[in-house]
């Protein structure tokens, strides 16, 4: 026992090791420190998030953590309606992993340069984009008045809204690339799609994906009058991402959801009916399986785990203020795991 008037002099490594105990740090290298125990995915609504509803339904994060020697890793699942709230999740640390618009991603990209680092993992979604509308006055975007009421997951920032500001700015030139932006309103898909079948409320468009998309076509009042790929081509429109702190510390975890991702973009190509049942079990829908099948044949409606024709959007975003940070390239967005891919 250490009598009154004593010292104790130790190494200054001993010191530090002790000063972090007690105030909670760790000494470990990121490497040695434990990874996470439970990953936190926060998805939205639709086909869009197909790859990530298999891993989810099939349990593949799981099996592919364990084969990384992660141990039993929990996978939690909330599932949110536009970019902005994904965003928020993210930042707010509710979620690890957040899946949304390329749109989105670059904007939180831009705004954490330097601190947070937001980048993707891996694209998910390649399909087209469309605007309905249930206004029979209405065959282009041209027709389009202050009357009509778009609805978007999420206005200025989602991908449905960049679109929409693309296809403004081909129409109408430069400069007017938010010309249709005030008739723009925020509603999830399902609600969406719920008031322009109705025909009763004042929703008159909605800028959808297929999935929602076909099921409007389906009612005789709704007409298709813009399809992104007319506007943008083919592209990757839709990806996972997360920030440089949780990449950087938890690789076990990392290579598992890349894995788990890869493994169900092959269930999705060799199998479609596993897919689907793995769909309608995972989201609630008014679809059957055979409708599911269907647009799972659809050539509008693509899946890509490697980014690709992202730059148009990113330099379209910079171009007219969106963002402050022109990327040199995709791979400026998103993590080096992808990087010795054919992306773009």
């Amino acid at each position: 026992m250490l009598t009154r008037g004593f010292r104790v002099l130790l190494p200054k490594r001993a010191f530090g090791l002790l000063l972090a105990a007690a105030l909670g740090l760790s000494t470990l290298p990121a490497a040695a420190r434990a990874e996470i125990g439970e990953l936190k995915i926060a998805i939205q609504y639709g086909l869009g998030y197909l790859p990530l509803l298999v891993a989810k339904n099939q349990r593949l994060i799981e099996k592919h953590a364990e084969a990384q020697g992660a141990g039993k890793l929990a996978v939690s699942w909330t599932v949110l309606n536009g970019g902005a709230a994904t965003n928020d999740a993210l930042l707010s640390g509710n979620a690890h992993i957040v899946a949304a618009g390329i749109a989105p991603l670059l904007t939180i990209w831009d705004k954490t340069r330097g601190s947070l680092d937001v980048k993707a993992l891996a694209g998910l979604d390649s399909s087209a984009y469309w605007l309905n509308s249930n206004n029979p006055g209405v065959k282009t975007i041209r027709d389009l008045t202050e009357k009509d009421r778009i609805a978007v997951p999420a206005t200025r920032i989602s991908i449905n809204s960049v679109i929409l500001q693309i296809a403004a700015e081909k129409e109408f030139g430069l400069g007017h690339h938010y010309d249709l932006e005030p008739f723009t309103t925020t509603l999830s898909p399902p609600e969406a799609t719920a008031a322009l079948v109705s025909g009763k409320t004042e929703i008159t468009g909605h800028v959808t994906t297929p999935t929602y998309g076909s099921q409007q076509l389906a009612y005789p009042n709704v007409h298709r009058i813009l399809n992104s790929r007319d506007v943008i081509g083919p592209a990757t429109l839709v990806l996972a991402y997360g920030t440089a702190k949780f990449h950087d510390e938890n690789p076990k975890v990392v290579a598992a959801f890349l894995g788990a991702l890869r493994e169900a973009f092959g269930v999705i190509e060799r199998d479609k009916t596993l897919a689907a049942r793995a769909y309608l079990a995972e989201e609630r829908s008014k679809l059957s399986e055979a409708d599911v099948l269907a647009l799972l044949n659809n050539p509008d409606i693509t899946h890509s785990f490697v980014p690709y024709n992202t730059g148009v959007i990113a330099d379209f975003m910079h171009r007219v203020g969106s963002i402050k940070n022109k990327p040199a390239s995709w791979k400026d967005y998103v993590f080096s795991d992808l990087h010795g891919e054919a992306g773009s």
